[in-house]
């Protein structure tokens, strides 16, 4: 880095890659890292991916694949990371950029049975001969019989 000079702040980490470096002169954000494709619902979605670095007055990083939110320069806020994916939130070096909440997701043959605590928001497909149960909230036990 120069003397004097600031620096792009480097892009988070995603599950399946590092995120990349900040750079200076001009300050550009790194990107953040790609998160990892499942099929377990029975279509492929990517997940988990690393926010967007942070630039003062120039080229904000980009969110990696899997809900990596952008990071932010000085003309924008950056953005936070998808909902229900675990992508990181875009750097910002004033306002805060949330991460995305998670999800669980169990996969089970639809011989069992699967009951939900009074707390969890739960979405059930069905994919064959399998059911998949998605989790996006909840804090108390799940019940499989």
């Amino acid at each position: 880095a120069q003397s004097g000079a600031f620096c792009g702040a480097g892009g988070g980490g995603g599950a399946s890659e590092v995120g990349s470096i900040g750079e200076d002169g001009p300050e550009v954000g790194g990107d953040g890292g790609d998160g990892v494709a499942s099929s377990i619902t029975g279509s492929s979605v990517t997940r988990a991916g690393g926010g967007g670095g942070s630039a003062g007055n120039t080229s904000p990083g980009s969110g990696g694949t899997g809900g990596g939110g952008t990071g932010a320069s000085s003309s924008n806020t950056g953005s936070s990371g998808t909902t229900n994916t675990g992508g990181g939130g875009g750097g910002c070096s004033s306002v805060a950029n949330n991460g995305g909440s998670g999800v669980v997701i169990i996969r089970l043959p639809n011989s069992y049975t699967v009951t939900p605590g009074a707390s969890h928001t739960m979405n059930t497909i069905t994919d064959g001969s399998f059911n998949v149960y998605e989790f996006t909230a909840g804090d108390d036990d799940i019940t499989i019989s």
